[in-house]
């Protein structure tokens, strides 16, 4: 393998990179922007930019889970979000679009990347208790609830470094290339995934109380192995068996707990093995293997 393309990770160059068929500049109303053909809406280069740096990682490094992001603000951007959405009964059945851009991105990423076989990080969030729910919300409050979940989990995925993959119900996979390193992505994972944790209990949780929703759990689950890149048609996906072994070591997490394979635990630093308690040796039934998992010990 030759080492993955990745794409630009800042305003200005992703401005830059836009896919020209999709978005043609265009100036409405005085306002230079862009009309996203598949989605058929305007965009104001301003809203662009904002969209992207709303989007984008701002730093990296950091020994602790709230560390390399100024969680705080980003809690705050969420609880504001969160709080228009829910007020927005137009735009059921729509996902946001920020997601649209956050799966252009992705869309992107492993288009430029096809047919490569790629070491990622593959981490698993879904809510937990969904059928409960159902009991006492309306399907359409359901949904809605289930898109905004969505929204925040993709943002806090991408702002810690990883792309969305795909949604699975009211589940989203996100991968973590091995950018600049394996070690670095699989970091990134574990963060990303406590930060996930902080919004949940942080910011929805909190939003949705006041607004007499019942609170949110989820499970998260994380691994690390090798993927083939492949596109079906014209859609990009991933292939590996590290995906459906994150998503079944996933159901050895209680709720609101996060799990994580060996092969990941292995390739984290002490600090962030610190984090975690070995709970049990899983059988792999596509191997026979014999596979250590941790969860988190809080």
């Amino acid at each position: 393998m030759t080492g993955h393309e990745p794409l630009a990770r800042n305003s200005a160059s992703m401005l830059q990179s836009l896919d020209k068929d999709r978005f043609q500049e265009q100036s409405v109303g005085g306002e230079i922007g862009y009309f996203d053909i598949v989605e058929k809406l305007f965009i104001s280069k301003r809203s662009m930019r904002l969209l992207i740096e709303e989007l984008l990682p701002t730093t990296s490094g950091g020994t602790a889970p709230d560390r390399e992001l100024d969680v705080g603000s980003l809690l705050e951007k969420s609880k504001a979000r969160i709080s228009r959405n829910l007020k927005q009964a137009d735009s059921l059945g729509k996902d946001s679009y920020s997601q649209v851009f956050l799966s252009y991105m992705s869309r992107s990423f492993l288009l430029k990347n096809r047919n490569k076989r790629e070491m990622m990080a593959i981490l698993y969030v879904d809510l937990v208790g969904s059928t409960a729910m159902t009991a006492v919300l309306s399907p359409d409050q359901f949904s809605h609830l289930v898109r905004i979940f969505c929204q925040e989990m993709s943002i806090m995925i991408s702002k810690s470094g990883g792309y969305v993959l795909k949604y699975a119900g009211d589940a989203v996979i996100g991968y973590f290339p091995k950018d600049p390193d394996i070690r670095t992505a699989c970091e990134n994972a574990i963060r990303c995934a406590f930060h996930l944790k902080r919004v949940v209990e942080g910011s929805l949780n909190v939003i949705l109380a006041d607004n007499n929703y019942p609170k949110l759990r989820t499970r998260i689950a994380a691994d690390v192995g090798e993927n083939q890149i492949l596109v079906l048609g014209s859609d990009p996906d991933l292939l590996g068996q590290v995906i459906s072994r994150a998503a079944k070591i996933m159901s050895k997490a209680k709720p609101n707990q996060v799990v994580i394979g060996d092969n990941l635990f292995k390739k984290i630093r002490s600090d962030l093995k610190s984090l975690f308690l070995e709970i049990e040796k899983y059988g792999l039934a596509e191997t026979g293997e014999i596979y250590p998992i941790y969860r988190s010990a809080e």
